[in-house]
């Protein structure tokens, strides 16, 4: 059965190898001690991975490209098959949308069809939550049942799979959950072995006109958490940040909140910490300067101070 990913948090060594020997052609992805295996490659190449052995094993597989409706987002198909090159030859074939794709098989081939149906729920499950792309998938399946012993297997086998995803350039799964202090402080029942990883990062706090937030600078980016509120109104703002700030309203994660404000629905990942005080404040801002710590200390100063040496 398959040896998953373990407890979050733990350094780990994982292995790329680039068939060709080509960075954006064919990867093939592994972990030591792990019997979970990847392999990444363009539609272009899809002749060339159709040719491996991991392609006629049992799997799950994620399609990604450009939303025709949209080219500013990414659309998204997760599926699975007892052999994944079948299902590959007829998307190959009907769906016009893919550039890309990534399959997750087991190298001793232990994933069987109901393993693979419960990690396409849960892939669906978790991209519907993230809202980052749009789902190409039509109805969501259920989890299919499982016993206690297989799904501790297979969230196991989930967590790899999120795990080597980042390395291929796809986010589109990436739930980002992350606490205020003040719902933290509120709830102390967290033991040890259950703190995510997904916490990590400084607080940081936004004051403005109309603005309050609280953010965390961390290793997934400049998280804002859900709920800040923002300016409604608009100043002279840097063209991207703008049409940011539009696109963020047209898909909802930004909402009018009274007559003046608006409201972010859920914890976004900005690019910097700049673009988030710019789209919050309705104006081009310093994000550096803008946002601060429970101390009153700027970004900037402790971006500075991290590199003096004691």
């Amino acid at each position: 059965m398959f040896v998953g990913a373990g407890r979050r948090g733990r350094g780990r060594t994982i292995r790329i190898f680039l068939p060709d020997g080509v960075p954006q052609g064919l990867r093939v992805i592994d972990r030591s001690g792990s019997t979970g295996i990847s392999l990444a490659f363009s539609r272009a190449d899809y002749p060339t991975a159709r040719a491996r052995t991991t392609l006629s094993q049992t799997g799950v597989y994620i399609l990604l490209g450009p939303d025709p409706m949209d080219e500013r987002r990414e659309r998204v198909y997760v599926g699975e098959a007892e052999e994944v090159r079948d299902r590959l030859d007829q998307h190959q074939k009907e769906k016009d949308f893919w550039t890309r794709a990534v399959v997750f098989t087991a190298k001793d081939n232990s994933l069987n069809k109901a393993h693979v149906r419960y990690l396409e729920a849960r892939l669906i499950e978790l991209a519907t939550e993230a809202k980052v792309a749009v789902l190409d998938n039509g109805n969501a399946p259920p989890a299919r049942d499982l016993g206690e012993a297989e799904v501790a297997d297979m969230e196991s086998y989930l967590d790899e799979i999120l795990l080597f995803l980042p390395l291929v350039n796809v986010g589109v799964f990436d739930v980002v959950r992350v606490e205020s202090e003040a719902i933290a402080a509120a709830s102390s029942t967290h033991e040890p072995d259950t703190v995510r990883l997904e916490s990590d990062g400084l607080p940081y706090f936004l004051s403005a006109q109309l603005t309050s937030a609280e953010a965390r600078d961390g290793a997934r980016g400049f998280v804002v958490l859900d709920g800040a509120l923002g300016r409604a109104a608009t100043k002279v703002m840097n063209p991207a940040y703008r049409q940011l700030r539009q696109q963020l309203i047209d898909e909802g994660v930004l909402i009018p909140h009274g007559n003046d404000q608006i409201r972010l629905t859920k914890n976004y990942v900005f690019n910097s910490p700049s673009s988030a005080a710019s789209v919050l404040t309705g104006g081009s801002k310093n994000g550096r300067t803008e946002w601060k710590d429970r101390n009153g200390n700027t970004l900037k100063q402790n971006q500075a101070a991290s590199t003096e040496t004691s």
